[in-house]
């Protein structure tokens, strides 16, 4: 794993699978009997959930070397949306204190390990998020967090053929997809993506298709 050297953390997925609960102008077309609920209320939340999923995938972009300043805005913003979703501050705390010791930490392994506990810390409020959840919301949460972790091992392992190290995230996004109330077509599109041929020819070409694909279920909130 790279320390202070500005690129994403290297991750050993391994050490994460273990954590797992589990543009453009597109039209998306709903169908009659296949479409999420317009109540204000259930609109907002389950946004609250796609946007801390969307964190907690990408948490390395919260903390530096990455996050330029500390404590940086994702974090903070992370940190309020878990407190409006219901997590209790025990929790919230934690997550602030390993941030502040990958803040502190000196290049190196010291370094390395807050970084993995800062990581541990994140991942540690899901039951909580599952306890807090109504319907469906979770399901959002896991969707947006799944998207994040694999674009993150992708692109720590490109050029290397990553599939033996996600294999099991790709399993639960396709599952994801079967249980949320969207459209087919975009159902399929979550499914095309958990199972697209890797490596793509470029990093970008995966990351952009990650993008893309959260672009198209965020107009569905």
């Amino acid at each position: 794993m790279d320390s202070r050297d500005g690129r994403p953390p290297r991750i050993d997925a391994r050490e994460t699978s273990g954590l797992q609960v589990g543009d453009g102008s597109l039209q998306i077309n709903l169908t009659a009997g296949n479409t999420p609920s317009t109540a204000p209320v259930d609109r907002a939340r389950r946004y609250l959930y796609f946007k801390i999923g969307s964190s907690a995938g990408t948490k390395f972009d919260m903390i530096p070397p990455i996050a330029r300043s500390h404590p940086s805005e994702a974090l903070s913003g992370f940190l309020a949306a878990l407190e409006r979703a219901g997590i209790p501050q025990e929790p919230l705390d934690a997550i602030s204190a390993r941030a502040e010791d990958v803040a502190a930490a000196p290049p190196g392994e010291e370094f390395v390990a807050a970084v993995f506990a800062f990581a541990a810390a994140v991942d540690g409020v899901t039951d909580a998020l599952r306890g807090c959840s109504v319907g469906d919301e979770f399901d959002w949460f896991t969707l947006t967090d799944l998207i994040g972790r694999i674009v993150l091992i992708v692109r720590a392992l490109w050029p290397e053929d990553p599939t033996s190290e996600i294999e099991a995230m790709r399993l639960s996004l396709y599952a994801v997809a079967e249980r949320l109330d969207v459209p087919a077509s975009v159902r399929s599109k979550i499914q095309d993506f958990a199972v697209m041929e890797l490596p793509t020819a470029t990093v970008d070409e995966f990351a952009n298709a990650a993008i893309r694909l959260l672009e198209l279920c965020y107009r569905l909130l």
